[in-house]
């Protein structure tokens, strides 16, 4: 009786193996799908320049999606290396430009409260837009 139970059971588990492993191939294959698409759209973008808090921003977002997956794998390659040594070139390229323009912002902010304090109505708001405007592509 016991042995009429555990064949059954032993199948199930078998079954449950097998699509186990198929689900493990099929994360893998989009894992690899994604990877080819995040780096055939580095390669579109490689090399363009990073002058607006836009570009920083997109810029970031783009190489912060790969290295994430590159991350992910058990294994780096060497030309994963590569990617990633482009990747955290331009990365701090981006964070360079952040970073000045919430230097930016920040003056933009204090140059509000000083209209504020004045009674200033047009420095609040051209020192305000700006400070929206950039705040709103951080946002994004």
């Amino acid at each position: 009786m016991r042995h009429a139970l555990l064949v059954p059971f032993l199948a199930l588990l078998s079954l449950g193996i097998v699509h186990a492993s198929e689900q493990d191939l099929d994360v893998d294959a989009v894992d690899d799908k994604i990877e080819a698409e995040l780096k055939q759209e580095l390669e579109q973008t490689q090399g363009q320049t990073v002058e607006t808090l836009k570009d920083a921003v997109d810029a970031l977002e783009l190489r912060n999606d790969l290295l994430d997956v590159l991350m992910k794998k058990e294994e780096l390659t060497e030309g994963d290396i590569a990617i990633i040594q482009q990747l955290t070139e331009t990365i701090e390229n981006a964070l360079a430009k952040i970073d000045e323009e919430l230097d930016n912002m920040s003056d933009q902010v204090q140059e509000v409260k000083a209209g504020a304090e004045s009674g200033d109505a047009e420095s609040i708001r051209e020192n305000g837009r700006g400070y929206l405007e950039k705040y709103r592509t951080l946002r994004e």
